[in-house]
């Protein structure tokens, strides 16, 4: 007997996938290429990521697709041209936490609210964060830090990419958790950090786990703390804050958007692109050499996940007395 049922799904199911791709394709269509803008300089994880999508999302459409970087004002020029961009899935947004998360808590004057006037697409990543020493201490553990802080309080600093970065954020909890007087030292990336640890200028650094991933492996300095839930696959000898007795944690991540206002058949269109650019084995290599672990959450979830963090981070920006006025 003919499978009359499973020939009528079959085709239905055709027929709603055939007409969904014409809908997105309808409203999608359009003059010039499709931009990936990533809001930050050219190099890093960040701009291999943003290419690797790009040149699947070119496969999934069969469009040009390019990315642009959008540099300047830690972020929030980037940002902002997506956020007054026509919301017609010709632009979409590869961001990370800080910029959707954090500023709006940090600048009292940000012309726009990410959280409302932002659609989101997709998780693609988390970020591992590092607390690290170098040869000014030569300390092994935080809890050799600590005694070494509290017997040179005039050396007491830490590094970050930047006031009110998350490297910033976890930096000040540490401080607080061990009741110590620990100055921050905001250097325009990471790169020069890297440079004064290393030479022994600075004690510590608070930064992604990426950026120094290579230099604890070769001994020139030493992570001592890693602020996720649990051990970093990529650094599994670094114990996390919590392994040593302090109640910190705190994960950074890359998030794909468009315009508030694009249609949905759209943002559905490229979430599963991106899902299972990001989940396929080369997507999940690509990623893990930045020291990204993949996720490829849907929109839902990166919502829900960006709320969270905004309200957590507000509390303790506001706690700290943290504002910027640009």
């Amino acid at each position: 007997m003919p499978d009359t049922f499973g020939i009528v799904s079959r085709r239905t199911l055709l027929g709603a996938g055939l007409g969904a791709a014409l809908s997105w394709r309808a409203q999608a269509q359009g003059g010039g290429p499709i931009r990936i803008i990533f809001p930050f300089a050219p190099g890093g994880g960040g701009g291999g990521i943003a290419r690797f999508l790009a040149e699947e999302l070119r496969k999934a459409t069969g469009e040009t697709v390019i990315v642009e970087n959008r540099a300047g004002a830690d972020g929030r020029v980037g940002v902002r041209s997506v956020v007054t961009a026509p919301p017609d899935g010709r632009t979409i947004l590869l961001t990370v936490i800080g910029t959707i998360s954090i500023q709006p808590s940090l600048y009292r004057n940000l012309p726009y609210n990410p959280l409302t006037d932002l659609a989101p697409i997709a998780h693609i990543g988390t970020i591992e964060f590092a607390f690290s020493t170098g040869p000014m201490t030569g300390v092994r553990s935080l809890a050799e830090l600590v005694a070494w802080l509290r017997a040179n309080p005039e050396k007491a600093s830490y590094a970050s990419p930047g006031v009110g970065t998350l490297p910033h954020l976890l930096g000040l909890m540490f401080a607080a958790a061990a009741k110590i007087d620990l100055r921050h030292v905001p250097y325009r990336g990471t790169s020069p950090a890297l440079t004064d640890l290393l030479g022994g200028q600075i004690a510590l650094s608070s930064t992604t786990a990426s950026e120094f991933g290579e230099h604890h492996k070769s001994g020139a300095i030493r992570m001592l703390a890693t602020s996720g839930a649990k051990r970093s696959p990529f650094s599994p000898d670094v114990p996390t804050w919590r392994e040593q007795g302090y109640d910190i944690e705190g994960e950074g991540w890359f998030g794909a958007y468009a315009p508030a206002g694009t249609p949905r058949a759209i943002i559905d269109r490229y979430a599963g692109i991106f899902s299972r650019a990001v989940q396929s084995s080369a997507g999940r290599d690509l990623l893990a050499a930045y020291r990204v672990p993949a996720t490829g959450y849907p929109p839902e979830v990166l919502e829900r996940v960006q709320t969270e963090d905004a309200r957590r981070w507000a509390a303790l920006i506001k706690s700290a007395g943290i504002s910027i006025e640009e």
